[in-house]
């Protein structure tokens, strides 16, 4: 009997015609080539002329995947276990096949951990994602769209997945955006689960060496043991936008993570990267050593130690839609600088300040504190000593503000108002803490309660007279900064203010005199 094949060919697309892919340029074009195998119930995928992946979408498989993963090279970076079993790799967790997306606790199902070892007697606790139909092939956009069922064991369905797979390459960086919709037909809860959501399982090579057994419980209390296995040529390691390595990635938030290593003597990684407008953005990351990488926004209770809870929940009719960013890359290390080229954040900076006017601040009446100085902010307490705030007309939701400041005379407590200057609205702090009686740099003060944390690393990094570059990012209720181009301080404000004005503060009571220029202000 003949294969029913249905090929589909992309000829010399570019990247800009895709949304949110990095452009490139004509001599980056790619070829890709679908093949759907309606027999085998699978779909090709091959960028110029070589496979990358193949959609699954098997009645067997409790839910559809990408599988394998291939560089332009012709390395296969996800392990093959249970689709097509290699020699000498791992043959636990069986629900990790490729790619996936799914979660571990759907009103109160497992769809993370089903598969074909679940006991018959068990299957009701676990949920399944049926393929329902190929929606689209898009020549065009280089882009495969599929609808898919959440479903019980009976077959009730309890959300409707629609996805989009968007690839691409550029220059040995083979990409894979997918963007998933997901709608409540019930009500539904996402009970905090470490299991979720974007999944990959790598190969052998990939993983981080490990030198002692381990047991793993799902969410239904069955255990797994991960053996010691010889690591001759396991040379994995974990780098997370934040700077962690190896192990320390796990259970931490960052805006990518890359996984890499090295295969016959060739470099290959696979990056992932989060959106802002996400669930939870930044992700935590559920990134294991025995070769599990997964994005989970939805985990917090879990990652943070009950410091945080999300709960997730929609209301019959509601969707959440996300969006993720793979990189499959081969023949070099990708640099932080390289990944970030391929960012899913939208840092398009809007100057507030580096001429001779503040038309974009509301300036304070009788203003006698704010003037402008061949290009430069100088902010200077007046004879009363009085305080003052410089408010931007704009309002922000996620926003990064950047800038530079310079001490000048006298004791210098000045900072940055985030989204207002109440108790639910922090305040970045620049120089000496009134009550503290020292530098705070860095720290978010909060009205009503202090310092709730102290940035770090600011004793070695401050210039006392000369130019600071600081960042300072705002997403959701969490507060970011920067300080000469380190990370210092990361903060969480429940019930924080989620919109509002950027300020700049002088400090009253003080006798002092500040700077300020180069201020550059970015929405998300």
């Amino acid at each position: 009997m003949l294969k029913n094949f249905i090929i589909i060919s992309i000829l010399s697309i570019s990247m800009s015609s895709c949304d949110g892919l990095p452009k490139t340029t004509e001599a980056d074009s790619t070829s890709v080539v679908f093949v759907n195998d309606t027999e085998n119930q699978k779909v090709d995928v091959k960028l110029n002329g070589t496979l990358f992946t193949s959609y699954h979408y098997q009645g067997t498989l409790p839910k559809p995947v990408l599988f394998p993963l291939v560089t332009a090279s012709g390395k296969t970076l996800t392990r093959g276990f249970p689709i097509d079993p290699k020699p000498g790799e791992r043959v636990d967790h069986p629900h990790h096949m490729g790619h996936w997306f799914n979660y571990g606790d759907v009103n109160g199902l497992d769809f993370w951990n089903n598969s074909d070892a679940i006991p018959e007697e068990k299957l009701e606790d676990y949920g399944k994602i049926v393929h329902s139909e190929i929606v689209k092939i898009d020549q065009e956009n280089a882009s495969l769209s599929t609808k898919s069922s959440w479903q019980n064991i009976d077959g009730e369905a309890i959300l409707d997945e629609n996805t989009v797979f968007k690839f691409s390459q550029e220059g040995n960086t083979r990409i894979i955006d997918r963007y998933t919709s997901l709608k409540a037909l019930q009500e539904v809860s996402f009970k905090d689960n470490k299991e979720g959501v974007f999944g990959v399982r790598v190969t052998r090579a990939m993983e981080l060496p490990s030198k002692k057994p381990a047991i793993f419980v799902d969410a239904q209390g069955n255990p797994t043991e991960v053996k010691v296995l010889d690591n001759t040529g396991v040379n994995g390691n974990y780098l997370s936008s934040e700077g962690l390595e190896g192990n320390d990635v796990w259970g931490t938030r960052a805006e990518w993570v890359k996984l890499y290593s090295t295969i016959e003597k060739e470099a290959v990684s696979i990056t992932i990267l989060d959106h802002p407008d996400n669930v939870g953005y930044p992700t935590y990351w559920h990134a294991r050593d025995y070769g599990l990488f997964s994005a989970n926004p939805l985990g917090q209770a879990v990652f943070s130690k009950g410091k945080e809870t999300l709960n997730f929940a929609l209301q019959k009719g509601e969707s959440v839609n996300f969006h993720y960013r793979m990189l499959v890359h081969n023949g070099s290390v990708l640099k932080p600088e390289d990944i970030s080229k391929f960012s899913l954040v939208e840092t398009q900076y809007k100057n507030y300040f580096d001429d001779d006017n503040l038309s974009k601040w509301i300036l304070p009446e009788n203003n006698i504190w704010w003037t402008v100085e061949d290009d430069i902010l100088k902010v200077k307490s007046g004879p009363d000593q009085k305080g003052s705030t410089l408010w931007t007309q704009d309002q922000f939701d996620n926003f990064r503000v950047r800038l530079q400041f310079k001490f000048g005379s006298g004791t210098v407590d000045s900072g940055i108002f985030i989204r207002g200057d109440d108790s639910k609205n922090p305040q970045i702090q620049i120089g000496i803490s009134g009550s503290l009686k020292r530098d705070m740099t860095g720290s978010p003060y909060v009205p009503k309660q202090g310092y709730p944390k102290e940035a770090t690393l600011v004793a070695s990094l401050l210039k006392k007279d000369d130019w600071n570059n600081m960042e300072v990012e705002t997403i959701g209720n969490r507060y970011r900064v920067w300080l000469n181009g380190q990370q210092v301080m990361d903060y969480i404000l429940e019930d924080a203010n989620l919109t509002g004005p950027v300020g700049l503060q002088l400090h009253g009571n003080r006798t002092m005199e500040i700077w300020y220029k180069s201020i550059d202000i970015a929405s998300f």
